[in-house]
């Protein structure tokens, strides 16, 4: 992921650009927090197995 920084961009753009990466982190989270889940239910799976 590359975050370009142009000169003299407008404030509009500026904070579309701004949104756009708090959405992106918002999607990032999501996965990290669906694939955290997924992580902890299998641990918990192999220690009842165990």
């Amino acid at each position: 992921m590359a975050i370009v920084v142009e000169p003299g961009v407008g404030r509009h753009r500026a904070k579309r650009a701004t949104d756009s990466v708090m959405s992106q982190l918002r999607h990032a989270a999501g996965i990290c927090t669906i694939t955290g889940s997924f992580i902890f239910l299998f641990a918990v799976v192999i220690g009842l197995i165990r």
